[in-house]
């Protein structure tokens, strides 16, 4: 009787991801389980003894590492209530709020349109913890006055990919990934959040500087103060705000992320009283209630595949394979290891979300950055970022192709400029290893590591866009490359000449001032405005 109902859990779950998500969650379940069954006939060195399907059935259902184990778990104890939380504080107009504040602040500067999106991915991805979510809730503000104020579609696309796609790794709320992160590395939620935080922070920096450059570049301007919301009315509404800081305050107390979710909804519809026009009455809350149990569907129903993936690995002992061959591919190198982490996360994510990639990514790669040496909170925090890269990288980009949906522009060369815009997703995987980024306090090796990624921000945008206070020589491009990557690299060698190289390029830009720009859509290189 357990095997029968044990194969009927494993053939609902691949059904209903295969029903929600499409073909391609349940069809790495199916191959595992194939490979679980026929595993003596499997060449260079995967095969093993093999399983019979009640000895399947039995491991998938009844064990802890199954379909009813760690993952079902972790969606029903933090996820769920999580996503329940992001649409009680949509319906409840927190997102409204958070996009006219940031038109408030950034608005009238230059690219101010885009750098709006920046402000408002942060703040609405902590809530939402979706790259797609983010683009369709944020996008049809953000892109369509990128796009008046002269952006191209393909750019204002990848702006809002890119800033939408570091929701999933701003504190408090991240994705259901972060959630995962906590519990399969037995770290408290709290700590998660403490040592993700400036690393989230770095990442929209990056994006900003990088769009900031673009904006000066193009003399793009901002928008008129009559089509801006006035701080008056973005004050009305500022007390919607509220629940983010309540709940960072309930998780600092040691509180339960579950308990702190649900205290953090009633305080989102007593937060809404506060103002007459925004409260919440009967109907709002049952909208966000239903919301919320549609959201959570996105997620749940890829927990039992992601039961199978972890069984039969579990089963098998597939992970302690696979770690040995990618550090054999190395060379023992470490750096190695992290660039072939890396290009694995690119092939895993072509058609997984961020949370299945993750767990692939844990499985297979993680293990293997233990044995060499890796902290396992480390570890697992590199396999998130590298999750987290497939919603921009091409040839799939999720997050960039929604984006180009609302833009009317080719998703191609939009996942392209999203990859160039988040390219320091790639970079982070490799602080996180080398400097002490992750060792959150006031020590000399956090704070030297915080302030050389800041002057590695302006270096590394200067060098993708070919611009700093003019466009810039091939010769000043390389040496703000290398400052750049000399900053990153931790020790006070490296940060001197990377610093020195920074300041000879800023020299030489303000010695030999050149054109600001190039001739861009009709706009006259003596800088006036389209």
């Amino acid at each position: 009787i357990d095997a029968v109902l044990g194969w009927c859990i494993i053939l609902l779950s691949l059904e209903m991801a295969r029903r929600t998500v499409g073909n391609i969650i349940p069809a790495i379940g199916v191959v595992l389980l194939i490979y679980a069954y026929f595993g003596p006939y499997f060449p260079l060195g995967l095969g093993h003894s093999g399983f019979s399907l009640p000895r399947i059935a039995e491991s998938l259902f009844l064990s802890g590492d199954g379909i009813l184990g760690t993952m079902t778990n972790i969606f029903a104890s933090y996820i769920l209530i999580f996503v329940i939380l992001g649409a009680f504080m949509e319906v409840s107009g927190c997102g409204k709020a958070f996009v006219d504040l940031a038109y408030a602040i950034t608005g009238r500067v230059t690219g101010g349109p885009a750098l709006a999106s920046v402000i408002t991915s942060a703040l609405f991805g902590t809530v939402s913890g979706s790259a797609v979510a983010n683009v369709v809730v944020d996008g049809v503000y953000t892109i369509p006055l990128m796009k008046r104020m002269g952006y191209k579609p393909h750019f204002a696309g990848a702006v809002e990919a890119a800033t939408s796609t570091g929701g999933q790794l701003m504190p408090p709320v991240m994705g259901a990934a972060a959630f995962l992160l906590a519990e399969i590395s037995g770290t408290p939620y709290i700590e998660v959040i403490k040592i993700a935080a400036i690393p989230a922070c770095l990442y929209y920096a990056s994006v900003a500087v990088i769009i900031r450059l673009e904006a000066v570049k193009l003399d793009l301007k901002g928008l008129p103060a009559s089509e801006l919301p006035k701080f008056r009315d973005v004050l009305r509404e500022i007390h919607l705000l509220l629940p983010i800081p309540i709940l960072i305050v309930l998780l600092a107390f040691e509180m339960t992320p579950f308990i702190a979710a649900f205290y953090t909804i009633i305080a989102t519809i007593i937060v809404s009283w506060f103002r007459k026009g925004t409260g919440m009455g009967f109907t709002k809350i049952l909208e966000a209630l239903s919301e919320g149990a549609r959201g959570a569907v996105s997620v749940g129903s890829i927990v039992g595949v992601l039961g199978i993936v972890m069984g039969v690995c579990s089963l098998t002992g597939l992970p302690n394979y696979f770690s040995q061959f990618i550090i054999y591919l190395s060379g023992g190198y470490l750096f190695s290891l992290v660039l072939l982490i890396i290009v694995a996360g690119l092939f895993i994510g072509m058609g997984l979300p961020t949370t299945p990639s993750y767990v692939i990514l844990v499985i297979l790669g993680v293990p293997a950055l233990i044995k060499m040496g890796v902290s396992p909170l480390t570890a697992h925090m590199v396999a998130l970022w590298i999750a987290v890269q497939s919603n921009v990288t091409p040839p799939v980009a999720l997050a960039a192709i929604a984006a180009a949906a609302i833009a009317k522009s080719d998703p191609w060369k939009t996942g392209w400029e999203a990859c160039r815009l988040a390219s320091w997703i790639y970079l982070m995987p490799f602080l996180f290893i080398y400097t002490g980024i992750l060792n959150v306090g006031w020590n000399y090796g956090f704070i030297s590591t915080v302030i050389a990624s800041l002057f590695a921000l302006v270096s590394w945008g200067g060098a993708l866009t070919g611009f700093l206070f003019r466009k810039t020589t091939i010769f000043e491009r390389i040496c703000l490359l290398a400052s750049a990557l000399l900053l990153l690299d931790e020790g006070w060698t490296t940060d001197i000449v990377g610093a020195a190289l920074l300041v000879l390029v800023i020299v030489l830009q303000k010695v030999y001032p050149g054109k600001r720009g190039p001739l861009v859509s009709g706009v006259p290189e003596n800088g006036s405005s389209q």
